[in-house]
Parts: C-alpha cells; structure tokens; sequence
C-alpha cells in the first residue's frame, strides 16, 4: 500500500478542475454587498466572503447563497464546514442540487474519502449522465483506490461530455505515471506543450516524465524555459533519485 505521503503527492497531480466552484448566478441587489463580494472574489479573500454569506444567510436562507458560502469554505480550505452547509441543497426538489452534488464530491475527495466520493459520484451520474465533471471527479477518486481501469474509463468519458481538455488529457497522463508508463505520459503530455499550454500542473508532470523516461536535455530546456527552478540540474537530480511510482493499492 502507499504511504499517506505519497498518495498526497500522486493526488496533487490531478486536476480536480481548472475552474472550480466558480461564481453562480447574480449577487443580491445591495450595492454595499455586491461591492465587498467584488473586492473578496477580486483578491480571493475566502475568509471574506465566508463572512460576508455567513451574514447574509442567516438574514435570508436563500439556496444560492447558502451553495456560496459552501463554495467558499472549499476555496478557504475548510472541507468539513463546506459539506455542512451544502446538506441542505442536496435534496432533488432544490434547483441547485446537481451543482452542490459536484461541490460534495470534491470536498469528499478532499478529506481523502474516495470510497464515499465515489458513492456521491454514482447517485449523481444516475441523475446527471451528461455532467462530465462528476465522470472526472469519480475517476480520480476510482484511482486513489487503485481503480485504474475504472479511472481511464471514466476520464475519457469525461472528455468525450466536454470537460476542460487540459484537464483530461492531464490526468490520463497522470494513471499513465503511476503505472509508471513515463513513455506514454511524455506523448500525452509533450504535445500539449509544443501547442503553447503553460497549465502549471500538466508541465511539472511533463518534465517528471522526461527524466524518468531519460529524456533529461529535453527536461533542462524546459526547466530553464518555463524557471521552474533557480538550480535546474539539481531538480534533475532529485527527479531521478524519486522512486517509481506504483499503482495505488499495492
């Protein structure tokens, strides 16, 4: 099995989303808090706006701005407080619940509870089949639990319903590196790059996979590039001495 430690440092690989949680719908008409939500979301400024709907909620508990204040202690961090004030949306006479249903999943995935993320994931496809964020976010957590199959499948059907293609196209390379196929990874990755992609995660992945597959001349010319590193040839160095990845479970 994989040390906690590890699975944190496999789990960060992936893309949960490259715009997750994003704002819904328009704020409420005071101009006072339309402009401190402005600022907050402007200098994400999660603590603020946690105050800020935490007020307005108990003034008027509203769907939307309870499904903020949720959305905002899973920026913030706070998971468990997030799932808290979410519980009520998710219900199938709320309009909201689909949306609360992804912001629970990701909050499961989060506090490392993949078994109970796949199980939200699943009720949610029955009801959302179209909805490619939740095939994502169950196959990322099908491969915490050394699902792999199950985790490809899935991500490709992610990206079959529209999902953000950076973000597909990095997690399958993702299974690829924890089966340790670095060849494969570097195809899927490289030519992304080559087409002007700079999503931070998907080039540390990439420059992972080329010196794990020896391809380190081309990993320096992309350190040095992209500044990954004041110390180029140390990170190299450190690269190659990072054991090989196994498929989580075993």
């Amino acid at each position: 099995m994989f040390s906690k430690s590890v699975k944190k440092v496999l789990f960060l690989g992936f893309i949960i989303s490259l715009s997750a949680c994003s704002g819904l719908g328009k704020a409420p008409t005071q101009d006072s808090f339309s402009a401190k939500e402005k600022l907050y979301e402007s200098t994400r400024n999660y603590g603020g706006l946690v105050s800020l709907y935490r007020d307005a909620l108990k003034a008027n508990d509203e769907p939307l701005t309870r499904y903020k204040l949720a959305s905002s202690y899973y920026k913030k961090g706070d998971n468990k407080s997030s799932l808290l004030y979410l519980s009520p949306l998710l219900t199938a006479q709320n309009p909201l619940e689909e949306k609360a249903g992804v912001l629970q999943v990701r909050n499961l995935i989060q506090l490392q509870e993949y078994d109970k993320a796949i199980s939200a994931a699943n009720g949610l496809i029955g009801k959302y089949p179209k909805n490619g964020e939740i095939y994502n976010l169950r196959g990322i957590s099908f491969a915490q639990v050394g699902r792999l199959a199950n985790a490809k499948d899935d991500i490709i059907k992610a990206r079959e319903l529209f999902i953000d293609d950076v973000t597909a196209i990095n997690n399958l390379a993702m299974l690829s590196i924890i089966n340790g196929d670095y060849r494969n990874a570097t195809e899927i990755l490289l030519p992304q790059y080559l087409n002007g992609v700079k999503d931070p995660r998907l080039i540390h992945n990439l420059v992972f996979a080329l010196v794990k597959n020896n391809d380190t001349d081309y990993a320096l010319d992309i350190i040095r590039k992209e500044r990954l590193n004041t110390s180029p040839e140390d990170l190299i160095a450190s690269l190659k001495q990072a054991e090989r990845i196994l498929p989580i479970g075993e």
